[in-house]
């Protein structure tokens, strides 16, 4: 992860530290969630007891795990799956 995407030149110190803080465990992170995902598809809510991670985790990983083509919404009628106000994804 790029921890200058995360923080601006005049942040202060601590910015820059929880952003390199944060790319430390991005990779867990998100290893853990697409383990989860392997075993079937799921919400956030429901990847936060495969996983051990928080709901708010798990939300900002899903973007990057998208983004690195590993998972998406599913889709239903063209729409997102959704479950108890979660999207549903998956594994690809």
């Amino acid at each position: 992860m790029n921890t200058s995407a995360l923080v601006r030149a005049h942040d202060p110190i601590t910015s820059v530290m929880a952003a390199e803080a944060a790319s430390a465990f991005s990779g867990p992170h998100c290893e853990r969630i697409l383990l989860a995902l392997k075993q079937g598809e799921g919400t956030a809510q429901e990847l936060m007891d495969r996983t051990g991670l928080t709901v708010v985790q798990i939300d900002r990983r899903l973007p990057e795990i998208f983004r690195n083509g590993n998972a998406r919404v599913v889709q239903f009628n063209g729409e997102d799956l959704m479950r108890d106000g979660y999207r549903v994804w998956e594994r690809v």
